[in-house]
């Protein structure tokens, strides 16, 4: 790793004189620098968001199910978890603005929106969440309203090689130990309430209803149910974080919604969408990247129930 000669200060390291010029209020509405630094620092987060979601994607891609470094991985999600909590909690610093004090300048961002964040479309494709049905409004979707490069890169953000992170997840997931042991899973479908055919048998594979493969699946459920097996045990806790991103996603949308209902009202955003009726529609379980891990509670026993399983022999 080359490492620069040139002797760095503080300022020099971080760029604090430049940092400290990007605030350019369209007002002299004293609340307009707290709008603007709030916004700047979360796409600073977004930045690093980014930065480690793809390195975990880079972490999986290609790799079998021993050649992945899951403490690395595990590491680094746990820090993209961290930083939506903390995105969370910055929405309350916002709302220290009353909402009387944001009309006095909300009239000069028309065109301009956290609708266009294009690190957040970048995060959204990373993870692997899908829009065919979201992020529209009236008849026109998110899109229209980016900049040419700008839809670009969130067009190819997950077309990439390797895909997104649920991608190569899934291809790892698959390969899980034991997967293919049909004596396990035959003894743990003996319960007559227990019915793994949408899991099992492909045919009845509900498109739109599972947005993994049926493999995948079967590889997320063998680490539930024997997560206390020290080969699983790193594995099980990677799942875990997946779902918690997932949740603190969707606190943050959740947050995010109240606060512009309660600057705003029922207005129109300024970037073209119906505003909090738009976010409202952003709220939902296909807005999950991993929504099917959520699921496989549904096909969880007692461990008592659990048949034992060799994963060398599988």
């Amino acid at each position: 790793m080359a490492v620069r000669e040139t002797k760095l200060t503080y300022d020099s390291y971080l760029k604090i004189t430049d940092l400290l010029k990007c605030q350019a209020p369209s007002t002299d509405v004293h609340d307009e620098h707290l709008f603007i630094i709030a916004h700047q620092v979360s796409e600073l987060w977004f930045k690093l968001m980014i930065h480690d979601v793809t390195s975990v994607r880079n972490i999986f891609h290609g790799k079998g199910w021993n050649n992945v470094l899951l403490h690395t991985a595990i590491n680094r999600l746990q820090r993209v978890t961290m930083v939506l909590r903390l995105l969370v909690e910055q929405f309350h610093i916002l709302e220290t603005m009353p909402p009387l004090n944001f009309m006095d300048f909300r009239g000069h961002l028309n065109g301009r929106s956290g609708f266009q964040s294009l690190q957040f479309r970048q995060i959204e494709k990373l993870l692997g969440i899908k829009d065919e049905r979201g992020h529209e409004y009236g008849e026109h979707r998110y899109m229209d309203k980016m900049k040419t490069e700008d839809k670009a890169v969130v067009q190819n953000s997950d077309q990439v090689d390797g895909g997104t992170l649920l991608d190569v997840l899934q291809t790892w997931l698959e390969s899980t130990p034991g997967i293919d042991n049909r004596q396990f899973w035959d003894k743990y479908e003996e319960n007559e309430k227990m019915d793994l055919s949408p899991l099992l048998d492909i045919s009845q594979h509900r498109e739109g209803f599972w947005k993994m493969s049926p493999r995948s699946l079967q590889g997320a459920l063998l680490i539930m149910l024997h997560q206390d097996k020290a080969e699983f045990q790193l594995p099980y806790q990677l799942l875990t974080l997946l779902m918690d991103i997932d949740v603190a996603l969707m606190k943050w949308r959740s947050t995010h919604i109240q606060m512009v209902h309660r600057m705003i009202g029922q207005k129109q955003g300024t970037g073209g969408t119906s505003g909090y009726e738009y976010l409202r529609g952003t709220y939902r379980d296909d807005y999950k990247a991993f929504g099917d891990l959520f699921k496989m509670a549904t096909y969880l026993r007692p461990r008592a129930e659990i048949p034992e399983l060799d994963v060398q022999h599988g």
